[in-house]
């Protein structure tokens, strides 16, 4: 916006210019061809700004679905742990019904027989759930590696949006100094005008007198 105030001014300044007699001297200033380009440039600018502003969003959101993927994927690996710990347990018990069912013969026999039938289905219950838990842990790892390679090529774009946006930026640097430079030639050929107009009404008031 200040460079559009700058250049209406100018642009003003010129007219009042061509007004009192000084048009050659701005009749060759075909300078301002930059202006648009300026503006366009500009807008480029803040549109790469919006696509980056966006594109760090969606990595927040994928290092967000990383970390609760991690976290379920470590809680499902100490539910495993946590069955072969009763596997482990069950197994010993397992063991010891073994033991018991040689030291009490007769009566106990068929009650022993009945509690390992009964620690034989347990146990192949347990194991079906940490096969189970395995597999949630091999699923959450493909989703975490998904979601790694997401975040690869979002990161990828978001470095191509930062590379653009700097190119854009020393453009629009370069067209600013040009806009600087054609505006130090406005003000000079301003004041030649305003020179030229003090020195023409010098000389209508020698003449007048």
């Amino acid at each position: 916006m200040k460079y559009k105030k700058t250049i209406i001014t100018s642009i003003a300044a010129v007219v009042v210019a061509l007004a009192i007699g000084v048009s050659a001297v701005m009749a060759d200033n075909n300078s301002w061809r930059g202006t648009p380009n300026l503006s366009h440039t500009r807008s480029i600018i803040d549109q790469l700004g919006s696509k980056l502003s966006q594109q760090t969003s969606a990595i927040n959101s994928l290092n967000q679905d990383k970390t609760n993927t991690a976290n379920q994927m470590n809680a499902a690996t100490q539910n495993v742990q946590d069955l072969k710990n009763q596997n482990n347990n069950l197994q010993n018990q397992l063991n010891q019904a073994e033991i018991n069912k040689q030291n009490e013969l007769g009566q106990k026999q068929a009650e022993i027989q009945q509690k390992i039938n009964e620690l034989g289905q347990k146990q192949a219950e347990i194991q079906q759930k940490i096969d189970e838990g395995n597999q949630k842990v091999s699923e959450k790892q493909k989703e975490v590696d998904r979601i790694n390679n997401d975040l690869s090529v979002a990161n990828a774009k978001a470095s191509e949006s930062q590379q653009k946006l700097n190119e854009m930026e020393q453009k629009y640097n370069s067209v600013n100094d040009k806009n600087n430079e054609l505006q130090k030639e406005l003000d000079n050929a301003l004041q030649d005008a305003k020179d030229t107009e003090a020195h023409a009404q010098k000389v209508l008031n020698e003449n007048n007198k």
